[in-house]
């Protein structure tokens, strides 16, 4: 740690000296840099003087940077990462290195993502209000106190535009066009319908594409995006200290959904099965054919098919419907030395979604995806507008959340190649039960209410020293109200039901052939080793009898219900000092949790509570900072260096075809970050952030995967880093005036974003899971932008990816129950021009 805070000076002088020492270089008479008002604090200010590790970016930035959908927030954002795994609608997002592994449509992200205030719950919606933005802002960290639960890493804030009173009818379009097919479009209109009273604003976008994965076994390329959404605000001012604006929001995506890639982990060259005992056979079995010498669990061999990293071969992949409607209502009054405040929301979301998770023409995992999410909420505060040395917010909030999810998990429609036998060993006893498995069939309803009562207290003890104190005390509870996980045939006939109605204590799909419980049947000298060494007793040997599906008799009954009630504190203390008008200081503590959850992965018997449910996960963070400018305002250096103690953090473990939502024991995070702009001269500006984090799990024991027949096998993982949390990440942008004339000006942006090596699992690299990782890329983007003089219309030209870097966004190992790693591919090089016109 002494090593870690020394990194911590050098870079945070360093940066600010380098920046410092380039300035006089340029000429004085560059203008100043922007000032953006944030109300991530519940109040409008200055990001200067917001004692937060807080970015906030205009309408004007997005444009420049070329925004189109919630997977663009990292570019710009330190310690900041954003994956699409299901598309564009359903990003995950991960802020110094606190991440959502979860693939659950039903978990919530330990980021959050408010519009407009609102939060956003269901995780499928999260890109679903990324259009019409009048600003973005990013807080790091948790937000404990006037965000509460499901913060802990840190919270996102969508502000969509509002219409002003008695300004006009103004009306802005955008069309856009590029490859694959490539087509947008956004518009709005706005003006005052009452004078004095009721201004409104119309706002409608669409984004559509081919897709961007080539399927080599016909039909459409898959990956593409098709959406649209339609926004109604209404800004009433209903007395002179009473406002009301009210936004109704319908979005909904069509596409076809993303590709999986399938990269076999089955190798060919050896093992002990009855194809390879003594080398005896192995060679023109297992390599009579095309292969590369490796294959999945049905034989398929995607390595040896000359795909490229956006290519595949599919035969189920199919849409990706979301339907969302929001309707979010500010009601307001501001009188002389009070704010009151109430925000009201109405969410009415469903998902539905068709994966080829396999990634191959064979039928090894399909599966159906679908939810649907009704969540209310209402927020009310008052915050103070005193001239003294005290201010303060307080509110309190309630929320309601419904969610009914129902799953299909197809496995082995094509049956299991004889060569798993050399491949996998310990598979050799499943191999009769997945002849004819059928799917299974998933069924969750859960219920969650939550209250909470928080307030921020304000002490500015003289001109330049502040103090901070918030505290908010939430109680939460989930109903697990209905659960039924069966088994049916692949056309939808019963078969039996597993929860409930598995009277086994095997929490697995069947007890698989095998000697004494722990041995594939021909592992004979694994057997016999362990009988003579007497890991195998008399009992192992009575349980190898114990084989079949362990499921009963079909039923759509639901197991025995499941409660649970958190009751948490949270809260924040910081301090902070100005200097001087320029350059500010500040220290912190925060407390974050994210609520607990039940399981929404797949599994076989009805489990205890304890088994069940994920504890709720706590960050305890600290934090030390500075915010400054300089040169007149020319120049800025925003930098932070943080302690993260990390407890029970919830991640799901896929283990063979059973799923587990776990809590790692304890975890640390340390870093550092730095955000720096600088207007060089009239027509030069450059930005660019850094990020630093060091990672480890302290205490994590997870299942060993390679170990089939022994599922009480666990793994050390202390030690490990965590998930999607880069060692070294930063991003730069610079904007330069090329030509200025009567008529207008040209303008060129370049920006690049770069990202260490990361893990997409605990495990790292132990136990089979070296590949499930990104190594380091960097992405480069361009725009070249003509602007009218009056900055009425502009065209411009752009590309993503500039480079054509190939890289992975997300990754699982399904090796123990399928044979292959999963992956999907990040989007290759994309390019168009779009134009916009105002009035």
């Amino acid at each position: 740690m002494r090593v870690f805070h020394r990194r911590v000076r050098k870079f945070v002088f360093g940066t600010s000296l380098l920046s410092l020492s380039s300035m006089p270089m340029f000429a004085l008479a560059a203008p100043m840099l922007e000032e953006v008002i944030v109300t991530g604090q519940k109040r409008s200010e200055s990001t200067q003087d917001t004692p937060v590790a807080i970015t906030g970016m205009t309408a004007d930035s997005l444009e420049k940077f070329g925004f189109a959908s919630a997977n663009d927030i990292s570019a710009q954002v330190p310690n900041m990462q954003v994956s699409g795994p299901f598309g564009e609608v359903q990003p995950i997002f991960a802020i110094r290195g606190v991440s959502m592994s979860d693939y659950s449509s039903n978990q919530a992200s330990p980021i959050g993502v408010y519009s407009d205030e609102s939060y956003m719950g269901a995780v499928y919606t999260h890109g679903m209000n990324f259009f019409d933005v009048e600003r973005l802002e990013v807080l790091r960290g948790p937000q404990g106190t006037l965000y509460g639960k499901n913060t802990t890493g840190g919270a996102i804030n969508i502000i969509t535009k509002t219409p002003l009173l008695n300004d006009g009818f103004h009306v802005n379009a955008k069309l856009g066009a590029g490859n694959y097919d490539s087509r947008v479009g956004d518009l709005g209109v706005e003006g005052t319908l009452v004078e004095d009273a009721l201004a409104a604003r119309l706002a409608y976008s669409f984004s559509r594409n081919s897709g961007y994965i080539e399927n080599r076994s016909g039909g459409p390329n898959l990956s593409s995006i098709d959406f649209q959404a339609l926004r109604l605000t209404l800004n009433w001012q209903i007395t002179e200290n009473m406002s009301n604006v009210l936004k109704l929001t319908h979005g909904q995506n069509d596409s076809l959904a993303n590709a999986s890639r399938n990269e076999p982990r089955g190798n060919l060259s050896g093992g002990d099965g009855v194809l390879g005992v003594g080398g005896i056979a192995t060679g023109g079995l297992a390599q009579g054919d095309d292969s590369s010498g490796f294959m999945d669990n049905t034989g398929y061999s995607a390595s040896s098919q000359n795909l490229g990293h956006h290519e595949v071969e599919d035969n189920f992949t199919g849409p990706l419907v979301v339907n969302s409607d929001m309707l979010v209502n500010k009601l307001e009054f501001v009188g002389d030395s009070h704010t009151f405040t109430s925000i009201t929301s109405i969410s009415i979301s469903d998902y539905a979604q068709k994966q080829n998770t396999d990634g191959s023409p064979e039928g090894l995992l399909e599966i159906r995806w679908a939810v649907d999410t009704d969540a209310y909420s209402q927020d009310l505060r008052i915050s103070s507008n005193y001239d003294g040395m005290f201010n303060f917010i307080g509110g309190i909030y309630y929320a309601v959340e419904e969610m009914d999810m129902h799953n299909e998990y197809a496995i082995y429609a094509t049956p299991p190649d004889v060569r798993v036998a050399i491949t996998y060993p310990g598979a050799t006893g499943f191999y009769p039960y997945l002849l004819d498995y059928g799917q299974l069939d998933q069924k969750m309803i859960t219920d969650k209410t939550s209250y909470a009562a928080y307030t921020q207290l304000r002490f500015d003890i003289n001109a330049n020293f502040g103090i901070d104190f918030g505290i908010r005390y939430t109680v939460d509870e989930i109903d697990l109200s209905y659960l039924n996980i069966s088994r049916e045939g692949y056309d939808g006939s019963p078969r039996g039901t597993y929860v409930p109605g598995n009277t086994t204590q095997n929490d697995e799909p069947f007890v698989p052939l095998n000697l004494a419980g722990n041995a594939g049947i021909v592992e004979l000298d694994v057997f016999l080793e362990n009988l003579l060494s007497g890991q195998v007793t008399l009992e192992d040997l009575l349980a190898t009898g114990q084989v079949g599906y362990t499921h009963g008799p079909y039923t759509t009954d639901s197991s025995k219900p499941l409660s649970a009630k958190e009751q948490e504190f949270t809260g924040k203390l910081g301090f902070d000092y100005r200097f001087s008008d320029d350059f500010m200081m500040y220290v912190s503590y925060s407390k974050g949790f994210r609520s607990g959850n039940f399981n929404g992965g797949a599994y076989y018997r009805e489990r205890d509570f304890e088994d069940a449910y994920a504890r709720p996960e706590y960050i305890d963070a600290y934090e030390i900072g500075f915010k400054s400018d300089f040169y007149d305002q020319r120049a800025r250096v925003n930098a932070a260096a943080f302690l993260y103690d990390y407890k029970d953090q919830q991640f799901i473990n896929v283990v063979g075809v059973s799923n587990f939502l776990e809590n790692a024991g304890g975890s640390t995070i340390a870093g550092l970050e730095a955000e720096i702009m600088f207007a060089a001269t009239e027509k030069l500006m450059l930005m660019m952030g850094v990020g630093y984090l060091e990672t480890e799990y302290t205490e994590l024991e997870l299942s060993d995967t390679q170990t089939l027949n022994n599922p009480n096998d666990t793994v050390d993982l202390s030690g490990n880093e965590l998930i999607s949390a880069p060692k070294i990440s930063g991003n730069i942008s610079i904007d330069y005036e090329i030509y200025s004339g009567d008529r207008g000006y040209l303008s060129w942006n370049v920006n690049a974003n770069y990202q260490d090596k990361q893990w997409y699992s605990a495990y790292n690299d132990v136990g089979g899971y070296e590949n499930i990782k990104q190594d380091a890329y960097a992405l480069v983007n361009t725009r070249l932008t003509w602007r009218g003089v009056n900055e009425d219309y502009s065209v411009s030209l752009w590309a993503k990816n500039l480079a054509q870097e190939e890289y992975d966004g997300y990754a699982i190992n399904l090796q123990a129950g399928f044979g292959f790693d999963y992956f999907q591919a990040g989007p290759p090089r994309t390019f168009g021009m779009d134009a916009t016109y105002k009035f």
